[in-house]
């Protein structure tokens, strides 16, 4: 069954997640967030920033398509505002080719 939690209990729990767990020695975390600057991107910042070093910020991942880009380019201010290092940006599905010879329609 899936799990639906809004607001302060979403953020409740990233907040444990992330300060209550002992991750040891870590070489990287990634944490996969749904397009957006939502709470929790919010929440994330706040409670990573602590922690982050000079070498550590944001991968951010988009497609080709302009409602995308959109996302990315907000989610780019956002890291600005919250003086997040950006690393890098990934644009996924940018070299897919699909040839249309291996494909027959009837």
């Amino acid at each position: 069954d899936a799990v639906i939690w809004r607001g302060p209990r979403k953020n409740g729990l990233i907040k444990q997640f992330l300060t209550d767990v002992e991750w040891g020695v870590l070489d990287y975390l990634l944490i996969d967030t749904p397009p957006g600057t939502s709470d929790e991107h919010i929440s994330l910042v706040q409670y990573l920033g602590k922690v982050m070093g000079p070498r550590d910020g944001a991968v951010i991942v988009s497609t080709p398509q302009e409602v995308s880009l959109m996302d990315v380019r907000k989610e780019l201010s956002f890291c600005a505002k919250t003086k997040l290092n950006v690393l890098g940006v990934i644009e996924n599905m940018a070299g897919m080719l699909a040839p249309l010879s291996a494909v027959s329609f009837r």
